[in-house]
């Protein structure tokens, strides 16, 4: 290089470096001007580091895991950063043969656990793997669970086998696919419940012992847990005997849409057709729920009672949803007002049930289409001196 060519070289690489001090001083880049922002990290498994806890645990908050094909046998947990964990090639996480658990149900004396866990304030997207099971005997286990003010959108994600084995005593076994929040009987680290937020889309639950989805949260939590869960199928059939439902909506605010829920019986001692004396499994279950929770558009089927909303008062939007053949009810309206908005049901033994055993109880339907049941479209059942009311509207 001669001596005019590098005085030029000099000569730009010093514009260069002005240039970027300008970029950096206080006033801000040029209006309209678009700024880069950085590259996040981006680490591998098993390329960088042999199992997917090892790489979250390195990895800066704004980063993404990516994992290859295979199966990991380990817990995965993300606490307190911000992470994307992308699965390359369907990459499996296996529940291992002892589980480490990280709280208690109060009620049961059951120890908590996950295979996957989110918590302490994490934001998380999760795409393309499959949990699996099978679970132990003795804790209860989420697939995935989301817990501690954390959020969590879940796509492409296949969670399956969270069961124990057949031999567990009923009173052992605990198993549900996907929880958002955890109601105040559960503790963890000396709190009495907790609040998660999310998105679950496109995800596929199956063979699951309690619930495929649940959603909890402590009563009267600002904000409660929220989650939107869309276009995801959940298909039950519990090893062991229990009250099991497809999409359990506790003290959470819920958009429900366009799932496909299948197969929530309930097959443990006191299960039986009876709303006032015996138990049901729902498909879709509301139970103590707050006001703004919209179920709309699902194709429930296979289960005691397609959506059950029970001691939530107005609640709930039960709206355009297709309910086939679930055993006694398509929809049961129980202890709290109630809605329903041009639903389709067929087959079962009742089309929509209004049940009153603890407080009046009114339901008001829209609309619905229901057909080829073998009691009765509508049916109002009451006890213990309280009164069931069905409103039929034409639209």
């Amino acid at each position: 290089m001669n001596r005019s060519a590098r005085a030029r070289t000099r000569c730009v690489l010093a514009c260069l470096a002005v240039l970027a001090a300008l970029g950096a001083m206080t006033l801000g880049p040029v209006a309209g001007a678009a700024t880069a922002a950085p590259a996040s990290p981006t680490l591998l498994v098993p390329r960088d580091f042999p199992t997917i806890q090892a790489a979250v645990d390195a990895a800066a908050s704004g980063s993404t895991v990516v994992v290859q094909g295979g199966t990991y046998t380990e817990q995965v947990v993300v606490s307190g950063k911000d992470l994307e964990l992308v699965g390359a090639d369907a990459p499996t996480v296996k529940a291992p043969a002892t589980l480490t658990t990280f709280g208690t149900n109060t009620r049961t004396g059951q120890p908590v656990g996950a295979v996957v866990r989110v918590a302490h304030g994490a934001h998380v997207r999760m795409v393309g793997f499959t949990v699996s099971g099978p679970i132990p005997c003795g804790p209860e286990v989420g697939g995935i669970t989301a817990l501690q003010a954390a959020t969590l959108d879940l796509a492409d994600v296949r969670v399956t086998d969270m069961q124990p084995p057949p031999s567990c005593p009923a009173d052992q076994a605990g198993g549900r696919g996907v929880v958002y929040g955890l109601p105040p009987f559960v503790q963890v680290e000396g709190a009495e419940g907790s609040t998660a937020f999310g998105r679950v889309s496109g995800v596929r639950i199956a063979r699951y012992q309690f619930d495929g989805i649940n959603l909890a949260g402590p009563p009267g939590a600002v904000p409660p847990t929220r989650v939107t869960v869309l276009d995801s199928e959940i298909t039950g059939g519990a090893q062991i005997p229990v009250e099991q439902f497809g999409i359990a909506i506790g003290e959470a605010v819920a958009t429900v849409t366009g799932n496909t829920v299948a197969d929530s019986v309930c097959t443990a001692p006191g299960c039986g057709p009876d709303p006032i004396n015996d138990l049901q499994s729902g498909g879709i279950f509301a139970g103590f729920t707050p006001a703004g929770t919209s179920i709309t558009g699902n194709h429930v089927s296979g289960a005691d009672i397609g959506i059950y909303q029970f001691a939530a008062p107005n609640c709930c939007r039960i709206t355009a949803n297709v309910l086939t053949d679930n055993r006694l009810f398509g929809v049961a309206i129980q202890d709290g007002d109630g809605a329903t908005h041009h639903n389709v049901i067929t087959g079962g033994q009742v089309g929509i049930g209004v049940i009153a055993d603890a407080v009046d109880t009114t339901g008001t339907l829209h609309g619905d289409v229901i057909s080829r049941t073998t009691v009765a479209p509508v049916r109002e059942l009451q006890c213990c001196g309280f009164r069931a009311t069905a409103v039929v509207k034409p639209d």
